[in-house]
């Protein structure tokens, strides 16, 4: 004979199961992204939805180098920012968004076109500096619920966060 103890203990469990089977299956299908700028300065984030990491690696951009030299690299090559500016996406099919926030500003908008098992690009330029390129992040979650923040500091660092719901 089973206690009602048991009882309670397992219909407990299937609530917080069903509950979380629930959220991933019918949750909020596109991350969520918060852009907060701290600093004096304007920024734009740019968003890049691709089906995986190896091909985010090989998007390409048209960039001004610090030299003053256009040319084309590749996402690759833009990990790290290196002084570029101007920096353009050059290839065609890939869902982009654009946010600028002002100084002081924060913005939440969801990312368009994302599917479940899809990565997110991020490039972020420095509006005030010839659109200097500033931040690169790649973020990937296989779940809905995600949440990603990108914060731009008033001594001009730069953090970003995820959550994978």
């Amino acid at each position: 004979m089973v206690s009602r103890r048991m009882i309670a203990l397992l219909l407990g469990s299937a609530l917080v199961l069903g509950y979380v089977q629930y959220d991933t299956v019918f949750g909020s299908v596109q991350p969520t992204l918060t852009v907060e700028n701290n600093d004096t300065t304007a920024y734009q984030l740019s968003a890049y939805t691709v089906e995986s990491s190896e091909q985010a690696m090989y998007m390409n951009f048209e960039v001004t180098t610090r030299d003053g030299e256009r040319r084309l690299k590749t996402l690759s090559q833009l990990v790290w920012p290196d002084g570029d500016r101007n920096v353009t996406f050059a290839d065609d099919g890939v869902p982009i968004q654009q946010i600028t926030v002002a100084p002081g500003e924060t913005v939440t908008t969801t990312i368009d076109g994302w599917a479940r098992g899809d990565v997110t690009v991020y490039l972020g330029e420095k509006i005030s500096d010839n659109e200097t390129h500033v931040y690169t992040r790649m973020r990937t979650c296989p779940r809905t619920g995600q949440k990603h923040s990108v914060t731009f500091k008033e001594d001009g660092g730069i953090s970003g966060s995820s959550l994978c719901a």
